[in-house]
């Protein structure tokens, strides 16, 4: 499956870990931000059919990127990935446009149930 997916986390653990569930999930085509800055020029550049943003990133606040990405482009498919603990601000980013959330740490079959039900 070749569509676009961007991971944005700054814990390099958690990548590796969305990657590699993503790639057993037969999606090869993804891209990193470790950071809110890189996030949104990769978000721009790259144009991704699907994105799953930590909301605990050092140099953003907690919806702040997410309302930026939605900025950007209305109908972009955000997948927010979130520790448990956090309920309220997930029912803010539904609220905002996300369009679903995994709790972190996630089983990898309802991560890709997740992914698949975003982009088929």
């Amino acid at each position: 499956m070749n569509e676009k997916i961007l991971i944005i986390d700054d814990a390099k653990f958690a990548r590796k870990v969305l990657k590699h569930a993503l790639t057993d999930g037969n999606y090869t085509n993804i891209v990193e931000a470790t950071t809110a800055k890189d996030a949104l020029e990769i978000f721009e550049k790259e144009q991704p059919e699907l994105t799953l943003l930590d909301i605990s990133l050092p140099d953003s606040d907690d919806l702040g990127l997410l309302e930026k990405l939605l900025a950007l482009n209305p109908q972009a498919k955000i997948v927010i990935c979130s520790a448990l603990g956090q309920n309220l601000i997930i029912e803010n980013a539904i609220k905002m446009g996300a369009k679903d959330f995994i709790t972190k740490p996630f089983e990898e079959k309802i991560l890709l149930e997740i992914v698949n039900n975003q982009l088929h």
